[in-house]
């Protein structure tokens, strides 16, 4: 061979060498780009599931929340022949609409833990008692409600988590027990949960805080314990069920590797969990890879430039979306920041939990609504005169002004229901609050307690003239008899007024003086109004 044919050989060699040298230095690239990519796109995936995780959880305790305020709010609004006569309640749940869209079951318990009412029909024939549950023997011994964890229903047959709220009467004597039962076989339960499971193949769990499955998407899962379970994310529950929170790295009963996360509730001890299979979680990560590396090998170091930017751009709308739902997730949030204009997948995830929320905010202003409202006038109940008249006498203390409260009741309601009916007597109390709302100002609150029971909050009074005038406004407002479908009825109430300053007084001092003026009104004969006085000096 000669040296000319050997240099030719030589030269041949190098360039190969020196193009494989650069084929693999292009390859090295791209795949290191490749992984770091893979590394931040982990990272943001897991931090956006834990963030639709904490807006989700949110929504749950949310949930919680209103349906606890809703048991309040129809215990504090039973008729009072519900509380002497228990029996009545079965034909009052019934009726009870609100609580039928809420609940799948609503029952009620004696203080002895009989079940006495239910909107499901009893599937045994014995009687059943519930004394030896813990959620009865926790709302008895702290008289407050409770969530229990989730048990069989003997009344349904179904798993069920059980809400509790005690009833008792004015003197504070246990009179029974309600109870809204929510079905966890159900697909409207926990909603929010299912809208938010990742993917096709992912799914969302509830767990309580021993490690019972409250949610799962194999209902043969339902009130199992997790210990038992071998399958997905059986490290990452163990670890949340010792208080981590966050997302991990794990695999599925087939050993598929997946992002699972775990976000503890704040309303009670339990865990809200997704499992993401990483190959769905990454596979558009995974085609515009394939994609770049190919373009890479053919285009040299540009490819993996290229690649880099490419797949930082497909990152964004998660990177997006991961800032928007932990916005949403703060107390002040702006749910706008969810109504964008884009047309790909990312704008139509974002315009879809824009509306939910939206719904969301609507319900929770009208249960917010309800729990300080009467049903029945129309006026503000006992939980918004403890506020309003708070706030009045903290006003007045401030300025060392007057202030004026009276209370004030129907007189001989009692014969009215006995003598034509409790449709009639409601009547009576809707035309009685009418006329009290035109017979006093603006700018005082008007407050059905309970019963045949009102009063008035006297806000800015400036002497004692003026709670006579008021008193005399009452009186003579209900002078007129009432006109009831065709019956003239007429009714006359006895007001009791406590005005002056406020100085040396309680908020408790103030109405029990009032309450006292009552009882005077109604010794002097009823149908009049009694003031008591409080000079600077007494009230010092």
């Amino acid at each position: 061979m000669s040296l000319l044919q050997k240099t030719v050989n030589l030269k041949t060699r190098i360039a190969a060498v020196v193009a494989l040298l650069v084929f693999l230095a292009v390859g090295l690239v791209t795949a290191t780009s490749l992984m770091l990519a893979r590394r931040e796109m982990r990272a943001v995936v897991g931090a956006e599931q834990y963030a639709t995780l904490v807006a989700a959880g949110a929504y749950i305790d949310r949930d919680i929340d209103a349906k606890r305020t809703l048991l309040r709010a129809t215990a504090e609004q039973l008729p009072a022949a519900l509380l002497a006569d228990g029996r009545l309640l079965q034909s009052y749940l019934a009726s009870n609409n609100s609580l039928r869209e809420e609940f799948y079951n609503v029952v009620a318990f004696d203080p002895q833990g009989n079940v006495i009412a239910g909107l499901s029909k009893q599937s045994a024939d014995e009687p059943i008692n519930v004394a030896r549950r813990d959620y009865f023997r926790d709302t008895v011994n702290y008289h407050e409600g409770v969530v229990s964890a989730p048990f069989l229903s003997r009344l349904s047959g179904r798993p069920v988590v059980l809400i509790t709220q005690p009833v008792s009467d004015q003197a504070g004597h246990l009179k029974f027990i309600i109870g809204g039962a929510l079905d966890l076989s159900s697909p409207r339960i926990f909603g929010q949960l299912n809208a938010v499971k990742p993917g096709l193949t992912g799914y969302t769990t509830l767990m309580s805080g021993d490690g019972t499955f409250i949610l799962h998407p194999d209902k043969r899962r339902l009130l199992a314990s997790a210990s038992d379970d071998h399958g997905s994310g059986k490290a990452a529950r163990a670890a949340a069920l010792r208080g981590f929170e966050g997302w991990m790295e794990d695999t599925t009963s087939a050993g598929v590797p997946a992002i699972v996360t775990h976000r503890r509730l704040h309303t009670n001890d339990w865990i809200v969990g997704s499992v993401y299979p990483v190959h769905e979680a990454f596979a558009a990560f995974e085609r515009a890879a394939s994609q770049a590396l190919a373009t890479a090998l053919l285009v040299a170091a540009l490819a993996g430039t290229v690649g880099w930017f490419g797949i930082s751009r497909l990152l964004r709308p998660l990177g997006a979306l991961q800032r928007h739902v932990q916005q949403a997730a703060a107390p002040e949030s702006d749910l706008e920041v969810f109504n964008v204009t884009r047309q790909d997948e990312f704008g139509r995830l974002s315009r879809a939990f824009y509306a939910l929320s939206k719904q969301r905010q609507v319900a929770e202003a009208a249960l917010a609504a309800q729990a300080l409202t009467d049903p029945l006038t129309g006026l503000a109940n006992r939980r918004m005169f403890d506020r309003a008249f708070a706030l009045a006498f903290a006003r007045a203390a401030r300025s060392k002004g007057m202030l004026a409260i009276a209370y004030l009741d129907i007189d001989h309601f009692k014969a009215i229901n006995d003598a034509h009916g409790h449709a009639i007597g409601d009547l009576v109390l809707v035309e009685f609050a009418r006329r009290l709302r035109q017979a006093v100002r603006i700018t005082d609150s008007v407050v059905r307690l309970a019963g045949d029971e009102f009063t008035v909050v006297f806000d800015s009074c400036s002497d004692h003239a003026d709670a006579d005038a008021l008193g005399h406004k009452i009186i003579a407002a209900m002078a007129p008899p009432m006109r009831i479908e065709q019956l003239l009825l007429p009714v006359s109430c006895s007001v009791g007024i406590c005005a002056g300053p406020t100085a040396g007084l309680l908020v408790g001092d103030f109405i029990k003086l009032a309450d006292q003026a009552l009882y005077r009104a109604k010794q002097g004969g009823r149908g009049r109004y009694s003031v008591h006085r409080l000079a600077q000096q007494a009230a010092a």
